[in-house]
């Protein structure tokens, strides 16, 4: 018989069907909660009874050479469940008591659950008379809804600034669709001028949407390096050349200077380039230099300096507009450029690094392993 039970467990393992529950372990379960509370209070008790019961059935072996009256067996026969009430009062006086931090702990995060759509009403206090070990988690969990709270605002202010900056665009590439069907006597020069507006009102939008790609695949770790040796300044000449048509309608200079090796993905580091590039060309005054090294390349612009520390600004969701020197810039595209380019370093085993910053400009390195 045992080895037929024996058997018929295995197999049923080995077919992967789960044993059912025994009835009273349903039953338990349906009319107990499943709480820590309980279980606690259960263990208290039968620690408490438990013993206590061993001795009273005891009783007739140790009194062995006495005879114990009826009235007496009565009395141990009551005691039995009078203990049992007591025990489970016990339990339950004291796992309340134990476990009241964490009970607190679970309502505070019951009602957050009833605040999912106001994230800023999200607040977990700290109490200093809990437990070490509760204190801990609460951190934890006010550190965590911190956290949440910031990305949401992040997300929503960038949602705004990016609904503004593919907007702009579309108007104004709707009101030069319009010019040119109205069939208004212009000049080929002016149709000329109107068409290389749309181009880059349409050139602006592309780079946008790709920059999002590019945080898309990034956050979700889609990136599959190959690398090899790479002729760090040709990279960087290809990059300036590639990159000079927009430093020349900004007036700004944009020079290559050194050379130097490293072992990357070429196309992911070009990537990473062009972006850092492209940001310090939007905040320059006068140039932007490259300037090539074993394993790195630094790009330095003559702009402002950074507002904030690198970290911060290197964020895929930074949307609000910045005041530097008394000028403001918005830092949606910014942010994107940083975050991609610190990305695809940090994805080669190097960094990015800010070299300086001031008044007199920003330098910022991409440094290979």
């Amino acid at each position: 018989m045992p080895a037929l039970l024996t058997g018929l467990l295995v197999s049923g393992l080995i077919q992967g069907k789960p044993l059912s529950p025994s009835p009273l372990r349903y039953f338990w379960r349906r009319r107990f909660p499943h709480n820590l509370r309980t279980q606690v209070a259960l263990v208290i008790a039968s620690l408490s009874f438990v013993p206590n019961l061993v001795f009273i059935l005891s009783v007739p072996w140790i009194l062995a050479d006495r005879q114990l009256s009826s009235e007496g067996s009565a009395l141990l026969l009551l005691w039995i469940p009078l203990l049992a009430v007591l025990s489970a009062l016990a339990g339950y006086a004291l796992s309340s008591m134990l476990l009241r931090p964490l009970t607190l702990l679970a309502r505070e995060l019951a009602h957050l659950e009833t605040l999912i759509n106001q994230p800023d009403r999200w607040t977990l206090l700290l109490r200093p008379g809990d437990p070490q070990e509760v204190l801990i988690l609460r951190q934890a969990l006010a550190h965590l809804l911190r956290q949440i709270q910031s990305n949401q605002r992040q997300r929503e202010a960038f949602t705004a600034t990016l609904v503004h900056d593919l907007k702009t665009p579309l108007i104004a590439f709707g009101h030069l669709l319009g010019a040119l069907k109205q069939e208004l006597p212009l000049s080929r020069q002016e149709r000329l001028a109107l068409l290389d507006r749309m181009l880059e009102e349409n050139q602006r939008n592309l780079a946008l949407v790709q920059k999002m790609v590019e945080v898309y695949r990034l956050e979700r770790g889609e990136i599959a390096l190959h690398p090899r040796p790479c002729d760090l300044g040709s990279l960087a000449r290809r990059v300036a050349n590639r990159m000079g048509s927009l430093a020349r309608e900004r007036g700004i200079d944009l020079g290559v200077e050194g050379e130097g090796w490293g072992n990357a993905d070429e196309a992911e580091l070009e990537r990473a380039l062009v972006n850092l590039v492209d940001n310090a060309l939007r905040y320059a005054r006068h140039a932007v230099v490259l300037t090539v090294g074993p394993r790195q390349i630094q790009v330095r612009d003559d702009g402002p300096g950074l507002p904030a520390p690198l970290e911060d600004l290197a964020q895929p969701y930074i949307a609000q507009t910045i005041s530097i020197a008394g000028q403001h810039y918005p830092t949606g595209l910014g942010g994107l450029g940083l975050y991609i380019a610190k990305r695809i370093l940090e994805a080669h085993g190097g960094d990015l690094r800010l070299v300086e910053t001031g008044s007199q400009g920003t330098t910022l390195a991409l440094v290979l392993p």
